[in-house]
């Protein structure tokens, strides 16, 4: 890993604690702000391109928008499963089942389309559609 300014730290810490999320720039800097105080867009974004670099932390297409997300990397073994990413709080899970690797190998092989290993899939968690009462499949 390259040097270790205390910002890159920082988000990094910031990354690692809440491995299970992913966040944009925007969703960065507003956590690692402090009263009136908070890192630099730019100061961010280089950062976040140093630890994309060093392979401590994976990028995202953000469903819906034109911009990505962040997630830590290291020990996490995102290669060969799909994520659902809940679009009311954000909480990402890992999705190792084999019902999808076979959706997976279907696509490839009858559509000749390789899903890659940051395949995500966008909708509502449980605990979501409980607190909203609608408990049913609607997203």
């Amino acid at each position: 890993m390259a040097y270790m300014t205390s910002h890159k730290k920082r988000i990094l810490d910031f990354l690692i604690e809440h491995k299970d999320h992913h966040y944009t720039i925007d969703e960065i800097i507003h956590a690692l702000s402090v009263g009136d105080k908070k890192p630099g867009k730019s100061t961010v974004y280089r950062q976040i391109s140093a630890l994309l670099e060093d392979g401590v932390i994976r990028r995202f297409e953000a469903a819906g928008a034109d911009s990505f997300v962040y997630q830590y990397a290291v020990g996490v073994g995102c290669e060969h499963h799909f994520h659902l990413k809940c679009s009311h709080c954000g909480n990402l899970l890992h999705m190792e089942c084999d019902q999808l690797r076979e959706v997976r190998e279907h696509i490839l092989e009858d559509h000749g389309f390789l899903i890659g290993g940051n395949a995500v899939i966008y909708g509502v968690c449980a605990a979501c559609r409980s607190k909203s009462g609608t408990g049913g499949a609607k997203a």
